[in-house]
């Protein structure tokens, strides 16, 4: 049988076919499809905000303003709506001398002119101000939050007048969903700001909107830093943008996670004997593959898990991964930061031997991978994986679950 996949989020999206054994019983689990909105559906939203005047109306009288946009190991293709964004803004007076765009990278690593020139195009990118965030300068402090917490942000977006988002909705654990006032916190603030986020608050489960802490610190750090506006969007199997909500930081966005629940959530398959992993979108680099790695927790005791991401980034950079800090100090600050259930999972992982997954990767090397999975294994070609799984797996019915795009994909919860 031939499964196939997209690969390499920004660096080709191109196709891969992969080839399993005919005898094999293979499910693949897919989100329901939906198609790309076209131009009108977008500009109709923007047009249209949820409790949130039109931005024509917004940036009437305003002097700066400010949009961020998600950074590049998010999959969300932003040029298919800020021109109704800047459209909007020019109505309202605003011209392009007059807007910021800033990259809201949190604790990523610092955004290039290529990474712009794909989040927005050419023409935008050349002729509106950029800037990358840096979670460790041009910070100002807000204050502390009820819970504690220490706002540290981007002091060009708070500077501003009239601030936009524009981002993506998907499974995360921590909030439940991404996007919205996640943009803002941890996107734009400073790194003492996102390690107490990460540190001390408990994390909801993936795909689960309920109100948790982690959610509810990222709203008052949003509020502090005075967010008006976002754009909210879903995107389908080829990174198209399937939905979209604009409007109010949390109407809008709630919105968005209502509808996230229902076209991102798929059954998982609890018989399988081989579980085969799709990272796409958020292929981009090891760091991210964490986002569609929940299907392994599902298939029989026992079962082969294997992941499918292509990393053309190769390991990446965390700020707050281990693997990211260089020398004694930045590991003790490190270790300080974490909280005792994620050192406990690190530890964990340093003393388990046998492999946790195999990684299909043509481009990762052993050595980079081991610094995040020291306990699992990486194969750079496709019949090495099938030969390993054939070995294992010789009864006469194999069955196989593969989910495609799990990164946007959460599993089904009774209600």
């Amino acid at each position: 049988m031939l499964v196939h996949f997209l690969s390499a989020a920004w660096y080709g999206d191109r196709e891969l076919n992969l080839l399993l054994p005919d005898h094999w019983d293979v499910s693949v689990v897919d989100q329901e499809y939906y198609p790309a909105l076209g131009s009108s559906a977008i500009e109709d939203s923007i047009k249209r905000p949820l409790a949130f005047p039109p931005l024509s109306e917004a940036a009437k009288g305003k002097n700066l303003v400010s949009i961020l946009i998600d950074d590049i190991h998010r999959p969300t293709p932003v040029k298919r709506v800020i021109p109704f964004i800047l459209d909007e803004l020019k109505q309202g007076g605003i011209k392009q001398n007059q807007i910021m765009i800033i990259m809201a990278v949190a604790a990523h690593r610092t955004a290039t002119e290529e990474d712009f020139i794909k989040k927005l195009g050419i023409d935008i990118y050349a002729g509106i101000r950029t800037l990358s965030h840096d979670c460790n300068k041009d910070l100002l402090f807000l204050g502390k939050t009820d819970e504690g917490t220490p706002v540290h942000v981007n002091k060009f977006f708070y500077e501003s007048d009239l601030k936009i988002s524009i981002g993506g909705v998907y499974p995360n654990e921590g909030p439940g969903f991404g996007g919205g006032v996640k943009m803002v916190c941890p996107g734009i603030c400073g790194i003492e700001t996102i390690q107490n986020l990460h540190a001390r608050f408990r994390r909801a489960a993936r795909g689960v909107a309920s109100a948790n802490k982690f959610r509810q610190e990222t709203e008052k750090v949003a509020e502090m830093a005075g967010l008006d506006f976002t754009v909210n969007m879903l995107l389908n199997q080829n990174r198209e943008i399937s939905h979209i909500f604009s409007g109010h930081r949390i109407l809008a966005h709630e919105k968005a996670v209502q509808t996230a629940k229902h076209i991102y959530s798929v059954k998982p398959v609890d018989n399988a004997d081989i579980v085969i992993s799709d990272i796409y979108p958020f292929d981009v680099s090891l760091h991210f593959i964490s986002k569609g790695l929940w299907p392994l927790r599902s298939g029989q005791e026992g079962s082969s898990k294997i992941v499918i991401a292509a990393c053309p980034e190769g390991l990446g950079y965390h700020g707050l991964s281990l693997a990211s800090l260089r020398g004694c100090s930045g590991f003790i600050r490190r270790i300080r930061a974490l909280s005792r259930d994620n050192l406990y999972r690190y530890l964990s992982r340093l003393k388990n031997k046998q492999p946790e997954f195999i990684l299909f990767s043509p481009s990762i090397r052993m050595k980079e991978f081991k610094k995040l999975y020291p306990g699992a294994r990486v194969l750079n070609r496709w019949e090495h994986v099938i030969d390993v799984l054939r070995s294992i797996h010789t009864q006469p019915r194999v069955r196989v679950a593969v989910y495609r795009c799990a990164s946007l994909q959460f599993p089904l919860r009774p209600e």
